[in-house]
């Protein structure tokens, strides 16, 4: 138990330490880039990624742009080391990298995308393959995070509604009546947050429910009461009307 330990915390300190660390060679080659980023360690993928993400010749590579779809699934699944800045600041850099070679006809690339990025205006811009994955992602991303998935349904459906099925949108609508109603607070602040900032007039009457009846109390004259009645004059007024 004591070994286990050890060598966990370890890890950790390598990781925290590591993630500025340059490369011994400044210029790898292309073959060695690809076996960087599928290292066991952390910190040699990120030193890959860091020669990648500003090669815009080396990201027009099918194997390259395959190469880092995959490492961000990898990473996707990694729960262990979210906690880390370094850590998280590197998938951060490998979504956005991805943003930019994902092939959007690709659902399932796509989906790995929406499943580890918060990235909302790439994914409204592409609302009919990406919203699908989102609710997807809704269903089985840990508790905290379910309003900021929500919140980035909201901006995929106001911007690409034209663009979805029926069905699809009911899931989205659905799923944000969940969230206004979720024991978690945060996740109600983060719904109501995002239906002010991109939230249509047909939420209104959910948001209303929520100035009537939200359990939180008012802290230093904050509520989710009255973040609700903000966020529907927000609708309000980008639709032109006030009530």
């Amino acid at each position: 138990m004591r070994t286990l330990l050890a060598v966990t915390l370890a890890t950790c300190a390598t990781l925290t330490s590591g993630w500025t660390q340059q490369t011994s060679r400044q210029n790898p080659s292309p073959t060695e880039l690809l076996v960087q980023l599928a290292s066991d360690e952390p910190v040699v993928r990120n030193e890959a990624l860091q020669h990648l993400r500003s090669d815009p010749v080396a990201l027009r590579d099918s194997k390259v742009k395959a190469a880092l779809v995959s490492l961000l699934d990898r990473e996707n699944r990694v729960t262990w080391a979210r906690d880390d800045e370094g850590y998280s600041e590197y998938v951060s850099w490998l979504s956005e990298t991805v943003a930019k070679i994902v092939d959007w006809s690709d659902q399932r690339q796509v989906c790995i995308l929406a499943d580890g990025a918060y990235l909302q205006d790439e994914l409204a811009d592409h609302a009919r393959v990406s919203v699908p994955c989102l609710l997807q992602r809704f269903k089985n991303v840990p508790h905290a995070f379910r309003g900021e998935v929500v919140a980035m349904m909201v901006q995929a459906l106001a911007k690409g509604r034209n663009d979805l099925d029926l069905n699809t949108v009911q899931g989205v609508q659905n799923a944000i009546l969940s969230a206004l109603h979720d024991p978690d607070k945060g996740v109600r602040i983060d719904t109501v947050e995002g239906l002010g900032k991109f939230g249509t007039e047909d939420m209104i009457p959910a948001l209303k429910a929520v100035t009537e009846a939200d359990p939180a109390p008012e802290v230093h004259g904050h509520s989710v009461r009255k973040r609700a009645a903000e966020a529907i004059a927000e609708i309000q007024k980008r639709a032109g009307r006030a009530d």
